[in-house]
């Protein structure tokens, strides 16, 4: 006999089990820093990241994620240091953050995409989570979404 769990009863479990969701509606990038999510209230635990290409890009795009800490100083990690090169993604390529900061984001094109990491996750205090476009973007959008844990109280996620 198949459970059938409500709207609300499906959404507790998964930000039981996969973090609090909070998606940013699908836009065309911009050129330059662009703040994606914005950290208030305390520390969060960025378990999960990914970002869906909603066009073919003709341009001559490359792409970086950034966290921004506002908290005491402004304190720029780059969690993608290599820039990722977005330039002939079709639509629906995704994008996700690597294991380990450094590289660039993990691009998939075949309709899935592998959104944990080897590692727990990424802790971000208050602030933003920036994407950072270079070049030209082409005519289309980059939807984003991102899993977090609070670890402070009254720590969240929003969509910037």
């Amino acid at each position: 006999m198949p459970l059938n769990y409500g709207a609300s009863e499906r959404q507790e479990l998964a930000d039981l089990l996969l973090g609090c969701r909070v998606d940013r509606a699908a836009a065309l990038p911009t050129t330059g820093t662009t703040a994606l999510f914005t950290i208030t209230g305390g520390r969060v635990l960025l378990v999960n990241f990914l970002g869906e290409s909603t066009f073919l890009n003709n341009g001559s795009l490359t792409i970086r994620i950034q966290a921004l800490t506002t908290d005491v100083t402004a304190v720029q990690t780059f969690m993608t240091t290599a820039a990722t090169d977005a330039n002939t993604d079709p639509a629906g390529t995704f994008y996700t953050l690597p294991a380990a900061a450094g590289s660039a984001l993990v691009k998939s094109t075949n309709n899935s995409a592998a959104v944990s990491n080897t590692q727990l996750g990424w802790v971000l205090k208050t602030g933003a989570l920036n994407g950072i476009f270079v070049g030209t973007p082409g005519t289309g959008t980059i939807k984003w979404s991102a899993w977090y844990i609070p670890l402070d109280d009254g720590a969240y996620v929003t969509a910037a």
